[in-house]
């Protein structure tokens, strides 16, 4: 996988590219996270697939871009998308992500299918959750970072997330989970015509299944995965489980 960036005219996007194939696959990351947190996935499939990795506004590599709405990271993909020049994508998301990929999709003609990853049409975050991280970040980050995950999780792969999460900062994570608790992609589900695969890991605590069924309910012609042994992190959980789940998924359409 080669880390790139592309020139923008407010700064600089970091991404991880690889791959082979007609398809480009493009994912999105979380709150607090970055591109690199798709590379085990983006493993199993760049044989089958061109895959791509961007590091939102602020977060990782790219360039700091403050944004306030689900609605500005959709724009930049938007222009992501257009500036890499990609066709026939299928656009990925997780969490906050797939809030992203939702909102971004009427924008973006190019996009032909899109795969969302524990997340939902709407993603309320507890009050609690907004003003641990303003009145004790460390703490709060720490537990998020647990929550993130099922039982039994190797230490490491927690740890990963948590050092992802504080080197995001207290203001970038906070802005990330507010910006989630406003959203709501419910009139655009309403619009969607395309094939959506919606995935969710059965222990899943932070966006659990029933809030996956739903969103199922609101996409025509969507399916649903659920993923066993894996919490919300399920592209760190069971990354060859979810790379075979979109493979499969894609290949069976018409």
């Amino acid at each position: 996988m080669e880390e790139k960036r592309l020139l923008m005219d407010w700064g600089y996007i970091s991404y991880l590219e690889g791959g082979e194939g007609d398809t480009p696959l493009v994912f999105v990351h979380g709150a607090g996270n970055r591109g690199s947190i798709w590379r085990e996935v983006m493993n199993h499939l760049k044989s089958a697939f061109q895959v791509v990795a961007p590091d939102l506004p602020g977060h990782g590599s790219s360039s700091c871009m403050l944004q306030e709405r689900i609605e500005d990271y959709a724009q930049n993909i938007r222009e992501i998308l257009e500036t890499l020049n990609l066709q026939e994508i299928l656009l990925i998301g997780h969490s906050m992500g797939g809030a992203i990929v939702i909102k971004a999709l009427p924008q973006c003609p190019q996009v032909k299918g899109a795969v969302l990853v524990g997340t939902g049409a709407q993603l309320k975050v507890n009050p609690k959750i907004l003003q641990g991280l303003k009145e004790n970040f460390l703490e709060s980050v720490g537990a998020m970072a647990h929550w993130c995950f099922s039982k039994g999780t190797w230490k490491g792969l927690i740890d990963e997330v948590r050092d992802m999460m504080l080197q995001a900062g207290r203001d970038m994570l906070y802005r990330d989970m507010y910006a989630c608790s406003v959203y709501s992609g419910i009139e655009e589900l309403k619009r969607l015509n395309m094939p959506v695969l919606v995935v969710c890991g059965e222990k899943d605590v932070m966006t659990p299944p029933d809030l996956a069924r739903e969103l199922v309910a609101q996409i025509k012609g969507a399916k649903l995965k659920l993923i066993p042994n894996s919490g919300h992190m399920v592209h760190l959980e069971q990354p060859q489980t979810l790379a075979r789940a979109i493979k499969n998924w894609w290949s069976s359409l018409p």
